[in-house]
């Protein structure tokens, strides 16, 4: 009997997909297939498109994550190489960025995504740019690019969704839970960051991909919304902050401004999403848990992690302390 059907099957990516959930699963989270959503198409004609799984996990401080996973197979070694994201350092994004917290209508305020505490733990991954992927003797951009597509136009629903929770919860409880809304895509092939300053004399005459390009289990992809994007979240924020909803953000606003128009074009320009997460699929598992356990790591209020914020708060305010000094002392002469 020929075997050709083990290498369509998956070629499909559907039992890839199943193994993706049942990880998810296995981290207790709840699961469902397949998030469809409303977009013009290349033509501006109303289509369905669609990501594949949707992963909320309660966590043990009451709020929710939202995976907003995207799969990607590979039936033969391939590998995805990925630009250095040389300005990450110099914009708002940090290694907590991915979160997308959304707590702008919340007594509680996720600090971790910002200076000085977005470094309380060691970053999953480095900040990359555009991506290629190498299959063979052929390369690809589209599938990268394509994923990414798909979680950034889908994401501003979300966010809807998790402020809407908020706005119109009726118990304090409720509408005081962040909600976090993660757009990830899981691949099999190996995820390379290409060096910094590498030039194409260093690659011809490199034997070895290792001396070119270091291999990582996460990267983060420094996500530049594009004019597109950027009116497709404009129109859908636009139409659910009506009349009704302007006033429940005048009546629960705690964000950054008290100006709807403001909030919804910051939102919409750099927030809706700013960073895609992508992980490498390992064969034993791995990985899920890492991701998991870094999460984990914020919300289980660990003596670990109050001992840390004190050992920041201290470092930051001797910093401090010590700019204001040469601040105020005259120069040297």
């Amino acid at each position: 009997m020929t075997t050709d059907w083990k290498k369509y099957l998956l070629k499909s990516g559907l039992p890839f997909e199943y193994e993706v959930k049942e990880c998810f699963a296995k981290c207790k989270c709840i699961i469902w297939d397949e998030y469809t959503y409303i977009k013009p198409d290349e033509n501006n004609i109303e289509k369905e498109f669609s990501y594949d799984l949707d992963a909320s996990y309660l966590t043990k401080s009451g709020d929710m994550l939202n995976f907003m996973i995207e799969c990607k197979y590979k039936t033969e070694p391939t590998s995805w190489f990925f630009l250095p994201d040389p300005y990450s350092t110099q914009q708002e994004v940090t290694p907590n960025s991915f979160l997308h917290p959304v707590d702008y209508f919340t007594n509680n305020k996720f600090i971790f995504k910002s200076y000085p505490y977005y470094n309380i733990q060691k970053p999953l991954g480095e900040f990359c740019l555009k991506g290629v992927e190498i299959l063979n003797t052929q390369f690809l951009e589209l599938t990268i690019h394509k994923a990414i597509q798909q979680l950034s136009y889908a994401f501003i629903e979300k966010v809807i969704e998790s402020m809407d929770s908020q706005l119109t919860a009726e118990h304090s409880d409720m509408a005081d839970a962040i909600s976090f809304n993660i757009p990830i895509i899981i691949t099999n092939a190996e995820l390379r960051l290409i060096n910094k300053n590498l030039t194409i004399s260093d690659i011809n005459n490199s034997n070895d991909i290792n001396g070119i390009s270091q291999k990582y289990d996460f990267l983060f992809f420094d996500n530049h919304i594009g004019e597109n994007l950027r009116q497709h979240n404009l129109r859908l924020l636009n139409n659910y902050f009506s009349e009704e909803k302007a006033e429940l953000f005048n009546l629960k606003n705690k964000s950054f401004t008290t100006n709807l128009s403001h909030f919804v074009n910051v939102l919409a320009q750099h927030y809706c999403p700013d960073v895609i997460l992508i992980m490498h699929h390992d064969t034993e598992h791995n990985n899920y848990r890492k991701l998991f356990d870094y999460v984990d790591y914020f919300f289980e209020r660990s003596q670990t992690l109050i001992n840390r914020l004190k050992e920041i708060n201290i470092e930051t305010e001797i910093k401090r302390q010590k700019l204001q000094c040469e601040f105020e002392l005259p120069p040297k002469k």
